[in-house]
């Protein structure tokens, strides 16, 4: 069984002078179908309204609400995913959606992944940086080129197809976390059950495991408060080919004065096992099968401004230790080491931090990830929306300081990052793209004139021409089918860079108006 239980978050950290008193009277105590106002009132005064982690870009067809949340720039009947995830979270929490209607237990192994645009696998013949014949001829591995073509294979702008790729996991771990915990509200209600007074605690593993869901055995379900913070706590085993595979959710939240203020922190563990259809987690450096996902999402909400801050990792095996620091958030400190920390984040540490208006999702977007625990620097795809239709943006792409440091900023660029004798040294550059929808196809372009993302995958990122050097400009995977590719034609760069060579990376951005999102608890940076 997995026992990463947290302590309850101080109230000192969210709202020191709010208070929140539940009705629990016997006119509260309805079915599911039949919910007056008062118990949705009651309901929504103890959990998160309208929290959800989600990419601004992602539309869903909404056929259970009206759509009057929908932008100008979206096509009828559809809603931002953030607005289809919040209401569907909401459903659960006041009774209207039984759980079982909604679960799916897969959402918890859904990992984010590169688009087809973004770091393909690219053969290269000749390359100028190699000491050696043997390593003239081969292929730059994926993930590694960063934006390489202007758009995805359905014609959506690259930065926008990666944003929306790299977010899918933690969209779908989040929302299935939060409606499972909004169930045990509706589900207390239902029963009967009063709600906890402080620093009382409420048992509802068994009615919790009646909900009947598939594969599903509940160990434990309770919801508890302390300082005028709830705490709802679950954990079940997720059986797959006679094998329990345990899961643990835990969130501590804090209401404020009304139902639009909030703070709180949300933190999930996952088992799962590579070689077994539908729960791997992948990569390369822990040498067990076994492995666990560490996620968390902490959120702060002042009416209709959201910040938030996901982190997700994978560590190596079951029934690991140290996961989560003090405050809840997966632990980007916790490196994993095969003597020393056998049990840390081994692969795949990602942080999305955003700050936005719920009501136009425009704002601040930030997705910083790295592949490794040793790798020399993190990723960073920042996004800044021009206007509350999001009918258009700027999406920069480049590489910062590792993650257990970083403060969101892209700091510069690595043309070569694992070609031939590669120079991790930061060039003074992004890869730069400029975003319009485009109502007519539910699109955002990003074509070629109004991006900056070529480069040649060198430790200079130019090629003079003067040498044998072919690599696969258009991705086809033959070399040489397009003019371009020819060793005879020089190949410059054009990555943005600020005209003011004086600026930094991170101040020539600002300049722009591109900011990294402040978020809950800061970066890790401020750690």
């Amino acid at each position: 069984m997995l026992k990463r239980k947290l302590s309850v978050i101080s109230a000192a950290l969210f709202c020191t002078a709010c208070s929140v008193e539940i009705q629990t009277d016997d006119h509260d105590k309805q079915e599911p179908h039949d919910y007056p106002d008062q118990v949705e009132t009651t309901a929504e005064k103890i959990f998160p309204v309208g929290l959800a982690a989600s990419s601004p870009f992602i539309d869903e067809i909404d056929t259970q609400t009206d759509t009057s949340a929908a932008s100008a720039q979206r096509p009828l009947g559809t809603v931002p995913h953030y607005i289809w995830a919040t209401r569907r979270i909401a459903r659960v929490l006041n009774g209207m959606t039984p759980l079982r209607d909604d679960f799916m237990v897969e959402a918890f192994y859904r990992r984010g992944h590169n688009a087809n645009c973004f770091g393909p696998e690219i053969a290269y013949q000749g390359h100028v940086d190699a000491t050696s014949s043997d390593m003239e001829d081969g292929t730059l591995p994926s993930g590694d080129v960063g934006i390489w073509l202007t758009s995805a294979d359905n014609g959506q702008a690259c930065s926008v197809a990666q944003t929306n790729s790299l977010l899918r996991g933690v969209q779908s771990q989040s929302r299935m976390a939060l409606m499972t915990l909004a169930s045990m509200v509706s589900t207390a209600i239902a029963e009967g059950e009063s709600l906890p007074a402080d620093e009382e605690s409420l048992d509802l593993t068994v009615a919790m495991d009646n909900l009947g869901l598939s594969d599903i055995n509940f160990t434990s379900a309770v919801i508890s408060r302390a300082d005028d913070a709830w705490v709802y706590s679950v954990e079940f085993a997720y059986q797959v080919d006679g094998h329990d595979y345990d899961i643990w959710l835990e969130m501590n939240h804090m209401p404020g004065s009304d139902i639009s203020i909030y703070d709180g922190n949300l933190s999930y563990l996952v088992e799962g096992e590579v070689g077994v259809a539908g729960i791997e987690f992948q990569g390369g450096n822990c040498a067990l099968d076994e492995r666990s996902l560490a996620g968390s999402l902490s959120y702060s909400r002042d009416g209709s401004d959201i910040a938030l801050q996901a982190r997700t990792a994978t560590l190596c095996g079951h029934d690991v230790s140290n996961a989560y620091n003090a405050d809840g958030l997966v632990d980007v400190d916790n490196l994993y080491d095969s003597v020393s920390n056998p049990d840390g984040w081994s692969e795949n540490f990602a942080i999305f931090g955003a700050n936005f208006s719920q009501q136009t999702i425009e704002g601040e977007y930030t997705y910083v990830w790295q592949a490794g625990a040793h790798d020399s620097h993190s990723r960073i795809i920042t996004v800044g929306l021009n206007d509350p239709d999001l009918a258009n943006g700027e999406a920069h792409y480049g590489y910062g300081d590792t993650i257990d440091n970083t403060d969101g900023w892209i700091k510069g660029f690595i043309c070569n990052w694992a070609g031939p004798n590669n120079d991790h040294t930061l060039q003074p550059y992004t890869q730069r793209q400029h975003i319009d929808y485009d109502e007519s196809t539910g699109l955002y372009d990003g074509t070629a004139h109004r991006a900056n993302i070529a480069y040649a995958p060198t430790n200079s990122c130019d090629y003079d021409g003067l040498a044998s050097f072919v690599f696969d400009i258009d991705a086809s995977g033959a070399l040489g089918d397009i003019a371009d590719e020819s060793a005879d034609l020089a190949y410059a760069n054009d990555l943005w860079a600020s005209s003011d060579t004086t600026l930094s990376v991170p101040e020539a951005l600002q300049a722009r108006g591109i900011d990294v999102p402040e978020i809950p608890f800061g970066w890790p940076a401020d750690e």
